[in-house]
């Protein structure tokens, strides 16, 4: 039996990694790769995937050394105290606004396919309750929650998505590549933040049983991720082509329903979905809330950090209900990806690497 000691294997880990990205954007994904790319999404999908994972070694390599420290600890001890505390401020803040987003984004599309008549408050305030419960019982209960999951994940995956093969015609994925190269440059930055949440692997390390395993096991998770948003792209252009895929809200959605179930033993496909997709939105809210309540405690040395948790909650539902709209809320997600996206997940992966480099010169 695994010890109550809040830590986590690295199988959980990888679970982690692999369940956290797969949040809201995995119904618009394909639209939004059409409109860069036209069909070539799976292309920078395949190079995004591998970008992230030069990223994850980053992380890895300075979460080894400095396993005990977290995320906050190691900035400090690597910029020293003052900057090391500007540098984690804004990490605290995208963590802060993004589950936010995603509170949001889930309220407006339940209601928009499921909870008609329902308030939009009576939506989002019940998820964003249990996450919290969830998140003040420690890491290893939420991958403990992550692993019971991970099999019904998969297993609805290969169902739901086996319907949409038999109908797929694949010459609507041709030409390959006939797109200028400053197209591909704008459909890999967008599909670089489809993978966002891997750097959730910087603030973990302190919780990991194998710290030296880290990078194999989130890696794996990373690959999963790539395969199953390279099936959806692929067959949602395979299906619909990408011109029309352009036009679709939720193209992934739409693909599911437009399949038939053989011998029509079950109706309402679409809600077979809907509900892995709770799931998988819960999940990362879930992440996201112990993202900021980590890096939160840190930067005020806080012990009991499930009270930043639940000190913070009203802010966020506050901000969440801000946007007046999908198209206001999808606007504010590509700011903050333009200022804290890049910043989070990119350059503070970078410049923590290049230092724990030359401090390590330095020792030697």
């Amino acid at each position: 039996m695994v010890p109550n000691d809040d830590k986590i294997s690295s199988f959980q880990l990888g679970l982690l990694i692999f369940l956290t990205p797969i949040g809201v954007g995995i119904f618009t994904l394909p639209a939004v790769l059409a409109k860069d790319v036209e069909n070539n999404g799976w292309f920078v999908l395949i190079l995004g995937g591998l970008i992230n994972i030069l990223f994850l070694f980053f992380i890895s390599e300075v979460g080894k050394k400095y396993a005990e420290l977290g995320l906050v600890e190691t900035l400090r001890t690597l910029f020293g105290k003052f900057i090391g505390t500007l540098m984690a401020l804004p990490i605290f803040l995208f963590y802060f606004l993004f589950t936010a987003i995603e509170i949001r984004m889930f309220g407006e599309t339940t209601k928009m396919y499921l909870l008609f008549n329902t308030p939009l408050e009576f939506i989002m305030i019940p998820i964003f309750i249990v996450a919290y419960l969830l998140v003040r019982m420690g890491i290893e209960q939420i991958a403990r929650f992550f692993e019971a999951i991970f099999y019904l994940t998969v297993l609805t995956f290969v169902f739901l998505f086996l319907l949409v093969v038999p109908k797929s015609d694949y010459s609507n994925l041709l030409p390959v590549l006939r797109v200028e190269p400053l197209k591909i440059l704008k459909g890999i930055s967008d599909s670089l933040f489809s993978y966002a949440g891997f750097e959730i692997l910087f603030f973990l390390f302190p919780f990991i049983r194998k710290p030296e395993k880290a990078f194999k096991s989130s890696m794996i998770g990373m690959i999963f991720i790539i395969f199953i948003y390279i099936f959806i792209v692929i067959h949602c252009y395979a299906r619909f082509g990408a011109e029309y895929t352009k036009t679709l809200l939720y193209p992934t959605l739409s693909l599911v329903k437009a399949s038939d179930v053989p011998g029509a033993f079950l109706e309402g496909i679409e809600g077979l979905l809907f509900s892995l997709w709770i799931i998988l939105i819960f999940t990362t809210i879930v992440t996201y809330v112990f993202g900021y309540m980590i890096v939160g405690g840190d930067l005020i040395k806080h012990r009991e950090k499930k009270h930043i948790a639940i000190m913070i909650m009203p802010i966020i539902y506050i901000i969440s209900l801000i946007p007046d709209s999908i198209a206001d809320i999808v606007d504010l997600s590509d700011k903050m990806v333009l200022y804290l996206g890049y910043y989070t997940l990119f350059f503070i992966p970078i410049v923590m690497y290049i230092a724990s480099l030359i401090k390590g010169v330095r020792k030697a």
